[in-house]
């Protein structure tokens, strides 16, 4: 369980299937944490960029994730995890409109990330790698 209550409602909206109930959430909780908790705020608006993709609304998607990443950056310690999977679907947004640059530069920065995250962690993110590099193999 999460310990901010509006974060633990919208993950469980989105289990039970009700995507844009979850959106409203999780843009609740953004709201409600932004003057005490940088990294959830980033989080649930990563979160809500997660939902607004699933529904169609790639551009609110975009920017979103956008606002979630300026938001990280601003943490001296922010989780490379998260930075790494805020990265990542932008990636994936500049591929699918065709913005082949953008999308080479943010895959090669995912990457970079996941692999300062899977140290960090000891976690084993070979599947996150594989992902970037078949990305950038394709652009």
């Amino acid at each position: 369980m999460n310990r901010y209550p509006l974060v633990d409602r919208a993950y469980q909206t989105r289990r039970d299937g009700d995507r844009r109930g979850a959106l409203r959430f999780y843009l609740e909780a953004a709201g409600e944490l932004a003057q005490s908790d940088v990294v959830a705020t980033a989080s649930a608006l990563r979160h809500a960029a997660d939902l607004h993709e699933e529904l169609g609304e790639s551009d609110q998607a975009l920017q979103r994730y956008e606002d979630a990443w300026r938001l990280y950056l601003t943490v001296d310690a922010a989780p490379l995890l998260d930075l790494a999977n805020c990265r990542r679907p932008m990636a994936l947004w500049e591929e699918q409109h065709g913005e082949r640059s953008a999308a080479m530069d943010l895959w090669r920065d995912a990457r970079r990330l996941y692999e300062q995250a899977a140290v960090a962690t000891g976690y084993d993110l070979q599947a996150a790698f594989d992902e970037c590099d078949r990305h950038m193999a394709g652009l």
